[in-house]
């Protein structure tokens, strides 16, 4: 899935399934858990979000809104990140850190009076370390001797102090969802078409100049099905 977009979004009573599917590597569920074993604790304060690739979910995490209070060092203002995970099937991509850096604007649209983010994790587990200092954690020097899985470093991430405004894919996410399951290939570049006409001469005034850009995204999906398939049939030649 190349041309895909990773995003966040929290997630709901409609996609909750969807994320069971979403598992790590026998040796990190010491340090993540399972989904499963998340929707399963009885914790108050606790919300659950998910990783997309497109629309296809490929990672969890859990904001702890009560972090403070469980954890001296998180401060007042502080919200914790918990059980973040990516599907062990897309590990290796770069995707984890995409997350992290994501959750920089993504949790001031969620939780507006937060002013930062605070996480615990594991001596032992070097690549989350990487991951989260490149995704902009910063490691605050202290530690905490009693995680589950042993001691761990505590981390933490300043917020942005204005939320980002939501791209116009990730605005109309689920109209391009619809069009996917909807919309058969080769017919794609057609709706895309109608869309563009519609919002230059106003005769399909749904969402005025914004069908523009809409039909030329939508047109899109058959142009990079259609190189694809070409470059495909070159090769074989």
């Amino acid at each position: 899935m190349p041309n895909s977009a990773l995003t966040l979004s929290p997630i709901t009573e409609t996609n909750r399934g969807q994320f069971l599917s979403v598992s790590v590597t026998p040796d990190q569920i010491k340090f993540s858990g399972t989904v499963a074993e998340a929707y399963g604790s009885a914790e108050e304060g606790i919300d659950f979000h998910g990783i997309w690739l497109g629309d296809q979910p490929v990672g969890f995490f859990k904001i702890d809104r009560l972090y403070h209070t469980r954890y001296p060092f998180a401060g007042e203002h502080g919200l914790g990140l918990r059980a973040f995970m990516i599907d062990a099937g897309q590990q290796g991509q770069g995707l984890a850190t995409q997350a992290v850096e994501a959750l920089k604007t993504y949790i001031p649209q969620h939780y507006s009076d937060a002013l930062v983010v605070v996480l615990t994790v594991n001596m032992s587990n070097p690549a989350a370390i990487r991951c989260y200092l490149k995704g902009g954690f910063e490691d605050t020097g202290e530690t905490w001797p009693h995680g589950e899985a042993g001691p761990q470093h505590i981390m933490r991430m300043e917020l942005a102090t204005e939320p980002a405004k939501p791209t116009l894919r990730e605005r109309f996410k689920p109209f391009f969802a619809w069009v996917r399951r909807n919309v058969p290939r080769g017919m794609r570049l057609f709706l895309g078409i109608l869309l563009i006409i519609g919002g230059i001469f106003g005769f399909l005034p749904i969402l005025g100049f914004w069908m523009i850009p809409l039909g030329v995204m939508v047109a899109a999906m058959d142009v990079r099905l259609y190189r694809r398939w070409r470059s495909r049939r070159n090769s074989r030649k």
